[in-house]
């Protein structure tokens, strides 16, 4: 029966393989669908809540086009995109709202799951902290004794009231094919135009001691590298196609290496992970493919064991998952969640603050990230997976892994070996010169 309740599978054919959504305000985690009275005892406030909720919900739960809108070479456009569905679909929901379960028609049917362990008439199984990344299976609504109220079901099958989580479509992010019209060495524009636009990215004409401003350049854009470098001042300048110049900190560079690892000399695929330019390159021998933006540690190149940074070295890839749930305790392993933009409808505990480059979008301290996608775990801890909560690939933000956007991370997992057998959510490298190489430098 658990089986069947729990049919839908992840579709590794999309970059979110499941419907996600943060958490708002902190939200109770039902086992069976909750009457009115075990709804008003659970949650504090609640009709205060469900009159706002009334008033402003289209606005909070509205979304934007993300990772699964992204129309890609090769791929079938998306059958829908994520501003067109309803509701209930952006939940995991079949339509608008699916009927009441099976499972939970006549009480619930199938054993609690979760790692929460309550006795097994329990209609509570613990509340989930706002700002708490979800992923769903699907949605209904209660019946209207019940306040009608819409519930979504988890990955462990429990429920969570839709009106305190904000569904999310995560980043459209994502890199580009390195070939002969895009070659190495080549530049990110990864700096973004912010309200001061002195500080705007942009090329420049450089006469002596001086570099003057030609022209703005825009975010994410790319420019060909001619691979010369100059410095004027403090600031380090890197010439472009055209025989302008761009400053190294606005940009994150694909460089060949100065020296070549060994699985490049022996044709193998690589990964290549760049702190500095917060950048990675996927290498088949000594031919780059693929690069894009990333985020690792959010600090720097310093001590992996003291500090989040990302370690460094020549690592290969451990293990595989399609997904794993992350929190801020596993040392390497979580990453500062920061979704998109925070919440302004009811107000929290405590108003969030936000670092530059570090906008909390999502939690902050101790938190929860379940069914993050695409994990691949290359030493200990640390991992290279999908950051479904942050738009801000090219900036260093994680505790120590290296976070990918969506359409990134699915590329990259199912181009690394070994593969994953279909239908499988996990496998272990039992050879250790099997895995793809990780190379994570300065």
């Amino acid at each position: 029966v658990s089986g069947r309740a729990a049919s839908v599978r992840p579709d590794t054919t999309k970059p979110l393989p499941y419907a996600y959504g943060f958490v708002r305000a902190v939200a109770p985690q039902y086992l069976r669908v909750p009457s009115r009275e075990d709804q008003l005892k659970s949650e504090f406030k609640l009709e205060d809540h469900l009159n706002k909720f009334k008033e402003h919900g289209s606005e909070w739960q509205k979304v934007t086009l993300g990772a699964n809108d992204v129309e890609l070479p090769g791929k079938p456009a998306p059958a829908k995109k994520s501003t067109d569905l309803a509701l209930g679909q952006l939940f995991g929901a079949q339509g608008d709202f699916d009927p009441i379960p099976f499972w939970l028609q006549n009480g619930r049917a199938v054993p609690n799951v979760s790692s929460f362990k309550v006795p097994p008439a329990s209609v509570f199984a613990n509340r989930v902290r706002r700002h708490t990344g979800l992923a769903f299976l699907g949605a209904f609504k209660a019946s209207p004794e019940a306040f009608g109220r819409p519930f979504a079901i988890t990955t462990d099958l429990r429920l969570i009231p839709t009106t305190k989580v904000k569904p999310d479509t995560g980043s459209p992010w994502h890199g580009v094919d390195i070939d002969d019209k895009l070659p190495v060495p080549f530049a990110f524009v990864r700096k973004k135009c912010e309200k001061d636009k002195d500080a705007c990215p942009a090329t420049y004409r450089i006469e002596g001691d001086e570099a003057h401003k030609v022209k703005s350049l825009p975010f994410r854009s790319t420019v060909k590298l001619t691979g010369k470098g100059k410095s004027v001042g403090k600031t380090r300048y890197r010439e472009i196609e055209g025989g302008v110049w761009v400053k190294a900190s606005d940009t994150g560079s694909v460089f060949e290496p100065s020296e070549w690892p060994k699985a490049a000399a022996a044709g193998e695929k690589w990964i290549e992970v760049s702190i500095d330019n917060q950048t990675l390159t996927l290498w088949e021998g000594k031919k780059a493919v693929y690069a894009t933006l990333v985020s690792t540690g959010q600090d720097g190149v310093g001590d992996p064991k003291t500090t989040k940074s990302t370690i460094q070295g020549t690592f290969r890839i451990k293990n595989k998952f399609v997904t794993a749930t992350m929190d801020s305790n596993e040392k390497g392993g979580g990453t500062e969640p920061s979704g998109p933009e925070k919440d302004k409808g009811e107000k929290s505990e405590k108003k969030d603050k936000g670092e530059e480059g570090k906008t909390i979008r999502r939690g902050q301290g101790s938190f929860e990230l379940r069914d993050v996608p695409y994990v691949q775990y290359f030493e200990g801890a640390f991992a290279l997976h999908v950051a479904y909560w942050h738009d801000v690939f090219g900036t260093a933000r994680s505790h120590g892994c290296v976070n990918l956007a969506p359409i990134d991370g699915q590329r990259i997992f199912s181009w690394t070996d070994p593969p994953m057998p279909d239908s499988w959510h996990g496998l272990y490298v039992g050879d250790p010169n099997q895995g793809t190489t990780v190379v994570v430098h300065p």
